[in-house]
């Protein structure tokens, strides 16, 4: 008889109660570029394959014997499942409904094509992950109801038993939501990783998250140890050169500094934000020396970057290059074509030194009125316009990514670690 904490008996007060121990599949392989799939039926990556082995080894050698395994009837989940129900000796039931979120016509398509295609279709998908889908796929509130249909189904089987269930992310996430009673639209908030092991238990009275996200091929270095492993760049073995891109109100200064203290790299801070404080008045600069400013400042930020990257490998900046070019814009700095030129060949130039920027959504968080930045929302507004126009046209796919509507933070870090961990696109399941 398991031996629960004082929170868990007081939320489970009912003798009869279920078990969930769902576990994510390792890393797949599909070719080398970012692909877009769900039902696709790609095997297991080397790394895969360690991963998952591992989770096998540490489920066998830490929970107790389930009733039965379920599990998705693809080969990435399939084989693990397989192991584990001969291990165990129990009986093993394969479920199509078990399967990842099905993205229709994107269905192995690279993501890259699917930008160039159509990047509103792909930037909506992302930012409204619950309700929008590919054409003719699935949506996460799709994905949900197919779920909580099978849950229904098989109640009378799960009740009061303990189940292993091999599945995806997407599945995962739907679960927790339907357990838990959150909303889908707050699936993000969950984010195992690959190969890992999450633990739900149920009873009348509700459900108890017990394990989250559980790495058996970390856990000897510990969580901090665990967290750097976790946000080296596709596989380079170094920390990540991250910008974060905005208006004012974006959140942007928060989150950097919240990533930068996980991933243990300098904060590179804006230079403008400084100036200001420090008494700097934009109004009644002429024209030659607001231009020199922005020269400054971006000087400024490329030289703390680099140094970052000397003693540090990477660094988690507070603007992206793209941001200054958008403040010369906003700044009508262009009426002087040579230097604009020279100005944006040496901002946006820079772009490659960026494992990823992310532009954060406009108008979520409020706007407030500090004294340093104007807390005019069309103003804002204007400058986010911008900035998106010139980071979808300047920024290559590989290193842009476009930030859902989440406000908690602890969502937002979430997602920006899966982001990192996941490398090229939130769209590999």
């Amino acid at each position: 008889m398991t031996s629960w904490d004082r929170t868990t008996r007081q939320a489970l007060p009912s003798s009869e109660v279920t078990h969930f121990h769902l576990l994510r599949h390792g890393r797949v392989e599909c070719g080398g570029e970012r692909r877009a799939y769900g039902h696709t039926d790609y095997p297991l990556s080397e790394q895969g394959k360690e991963q998952a082995e591992a989770l096998i080894r540490h489920v066998i050698d830490r929970i107790p014997k389930p009733d039965g395994v379920l599990s998705s009837d693809l080969q990435r989940c399939g084989k693990i499942a397989e192991r584990l129900a001969d291990e165990w000796s129990v009986p093993l039931l394969s479920l199509p409904a078990l399967r990842e979120q099905y993205m229709g016509e994107w269905e192995g398509v690279s993501w890259s094509s699917l930008t160039g295609q159509d990047v509103a279709g792909v930037r909506d998908f992302w930012q409204n992950y619950d309700t929008a889908h590919p054409p003719g796929g699935e949506s996460l509130g799709d994905l949900s109801h197919r779920i909580q249909t099978l849950m229904q189904e098989k109640a009378e089987m799960l009740r009061g038993r303990r189940w292993a269930i091999v599945t995806h992310i997407g599945v995962i996430r739907s679960l927790l939501c339907d357990l838990m009673g959150i909303p889908i639209g707050e699936a993000l908030r969950f984010a195992p990783l690959p190969g890992t092991h999450t633990w739900v238990i149920k009873a009348e009275a509700g459900a108890v998250l017990q394990v989250m996200g559980e790495r058996p091929m970390e856990m000897d270095g510990g969580p901090a140890e665990a967290a750097r492993v976790e946000v080296d760049i596709q596989g380079h073995g170094r920390p990540p050169r991250l910008a974060f891109s905005g208006s004012a109100g974006t959140g942007k200064t928060t989150l950097a500094r919240e990533v930068a203290g996980i991933c243990d790299v300098p904060y590179i801070p804006e230079g403008m934000r400084a100036r200001l404080e420090n008494g700097l008045r934009l109004h009644g600069m002429s024209q030659e020396n607001l231009a020199q400013l922005m020269w400054d400042l971006w000087r400024e930020q490329r030289e703390r970057e680099e140094e970052a990257v000397r003693t540090h490998g990477g660094f988690v900046s507070d603007r992206s290059a793209v941001d200054f070019a958008a403040f010369w814009l906003t700044y009508r700095l262009h009426h002087g074509t040579q230097q604009t030129e020279a100005f944006f060949a040496e901002t946006l130039g820079s772009l490659v030194k960026y494992d990823r920027v992310v532009v954060l959504p406009w108008g979520l968080l409020p706007l407030v009125a500090d004294g340093v930045r104007a807390s005019n929302t069309w103003v804002q507004r204007h400058y986010q316009a911008t900035l998106e126009g010139l980071h979808q046209r300047e920024v290559s796919d590989a290193r842009l990514a476009w930030m859902p509507r989440l406000v908690g933070l602890n969502e937002r870090v979430a997602w920006i670690l899966d982001l990192l961990r996941e490398p090229g696109s939130r769209g590999n399941r």
